[in-house]
């Protein structure tokens, strides 16, 4: 195994067969120093696999030893995971970047597409500035991505999808819950170091912002100062946690204190799921595990 990166989860049903990757579907969802992959058996729309990496410093090359790059840890996770490069029916790919924001449809011009994300990014030489279009939503999403990662994940990913992170997740919310909300819905998602917040009146999103998050703290702070400012009632709101946050954790118990109706999102009953994935939350890798149902 090589040691610019570790794996932390790793969920593979014993079904899953090398060779027949052209009847599978490849999703990924990554950022410079993560990355996690599932695979859809398309023909039973059933997940067969779920594996997550983080990289690492180097830890046994001379000095001085140069920080790896993206280039290097996603080569070396496809040379020990060499199916990934297998051809498959479907890639799409998720990236987790911090430069993000929304643009009504009515307001969007992609001629001004960097000059929307200046108005709160510093924009890099070395970025360039992709679009998504959420057609359910009537928005797009405009964020920016480094140039050298984009470069990598065309030449490994030829005929992959890209998209951002939060595509993904404001389109999954609202196909899985647009027939399930009648009144204000507060939407949190958590990952490693922001986490995402999402309002929906069961008609639009009124609400979306993604944070930085050191704790549990952070969490409950930025959502409690954004339902005061929207006027919303704590103890008349719902709220659904997704990500990575478990009901014994510090956070659930902050947020009840808070918050009189939490629930935990739910796997998308639209797929089937290997026995393996009965050792990961329901709410874990919410967007990863609802992409191939998006029209991104």
């Amino acid at each position: 195994m090589s040691d610019l990166f570790k794996v932390v989860l790793s969920k593979v049903d014993d079904s899953f067969a090398i060779q027949d990757t052209r009847n599978y579907g490849l999703y990924l969802q990554l950022d410079e120093s993560n990355l996690v992959y599932a695979i859809l058996e398309t023909k039973s729309n059933k997940f067969l696999a779920l594996q997550q990496m983080r990289k690492t410093e180097f830890s046994s090359r001379p000095a001085p030893a140069q920080p790896a790059t993206f280039n290097d840890f996603l080569k070396n996770i496809l040379n020990a995971f060499p199916w990934l490069k297998n051809p498959y029916k479907q890639v799409k790919i998720a990236y987790e970047g911090s430069k993000t924001t929304l643009i009504p449809v009515p307001l969007f011009d992609s001629r001004e597409a960097e000059n929307y994300l200046k108005l709160n990014f510093q924009i890099k030489a070395e970025e360039t500035v992709l679009t998504d279009h959420l057609v359910p939503l009537d928005n797009y999403q405009v964020f920016s991505i480094p140039v050298a990662t984009l470069n990598s994940l065309r030449a490994f990913f030829p005929s992959a999808r890209l998209n951002h992170l939060s595509s993904v997740l404001t389109e999954s919310i609202w196909i899985n819950y647009k027939n399930r909300v009648i009144a204000n819905r507060v939407f949190l998602h958590v990952r490693e170091k922001h986490f995402d917040l999402m309002i929906y009146d069961g008609r639009q999103m009124t609400y979306f912002n993604s944070f930085p998050a050191a704790g549990a703290e952070d969490i409950a702070y930025y959502l409690i100062f954004v339902l005061e400012q929207l006027n919303l009632n704590p103890e008349n709101i719902h709220a659904v946690l997704l990500g990575a946050v478990e009901k014994n954790s510090h956070l659930f118990e902050l947020l009840t204190r808070y918050v009189r109706h939490i629930e935990f999102g739910r796997r998308n009953e639209a797929f089937k799921y290997a026995y393996v994935f009965n050792q990961v939350s329901p709410q874990a890798f919410y967007p990863l595990l609802n992409y191939p149902s998006c029209g991104l």
